[in-house]
């Protein structure tokens, strides 16, 4: 028996085949969850349900100072000890975990990396990404300036989308100025 058939029987819910063709991926972030091809997942979520969805990722581990093992046990409120990021590289998606089991960010790669982790994708999202259907960009336009972000609460959700270029004025933005999408709890 295979993972994923004894994940569908464990959970009793169908997980519906990703596409072929990247371009044809749609996610779609909603109050309490998000959409990607008609599987319903959730933050935080444990790897393995967003492998059966997706297939096996890649995955690149941190070794975390103590510093920085602070400040993120600070923001998240939860131990890290194992920090492991995952990435789908054809897909352009990734997610963050502080104990290599849980998922407590999701991204989608909208574009060129600034910065040179290892963990980023190797493409850029090519499909659809909506917020309760519609275009994401209203709504991350019509939510916090935060210097080298836009941020917008989705029920649960706070969705952050990076930008590069810092100097540019917020009415000329597109989707084409956000680099990435990332969604993690309030």
């Amino acid at each position: 028996m295979s993972f994923t058939s004894f994940f569908r029987g464990l959970f009793k819910k169908k997980i519906k085949k990703i596409p072929d063709d990247p371009a044809e991926l749609t996610i779609d972030i909603r109050k309490h969850c998000f959409v990607i091809n008609g599987n319903k997942l959730e933050v935080p979520m444990h790897i393995n349900a967003l492998s059966a969805v997706l297939g096996e990722p890649r995955a690149h581990k941190f070794k975390t100072e103590a510093k920085t093992r602070e400040v993120l046990e600070k923001s998240s409120g939860e131990p890290v000890t194992n920090r492991v990021n995952y990435t789908w590289d054809a897909l352009g998606l990734m997610c963050y975990t502080h104990n290599g089991k849980v998922v407590n960010t999701f991204a989608i790669q909208l574009g060129e990396q600034i910065n040179n982790s290892p963990s980023n994708a190797k493409h850029t999202f090519r499909g659809t990404v909506t917020i309760n259907g519609m275009s994401w960009l209203p709504v991350i336009m019509a939510g916090k300036d935060c210097d080298v972000m836009r941020q917008a609460y989705i029920g649960d959700y706070l969705i952050t989308a990076e930008y590069t270029d810092f100097d540019q004025d917020d009415s000329t933005r597109t989707e084409a100025s956000f680099t990435g999408l990332e969604i993690q709890l309030k």
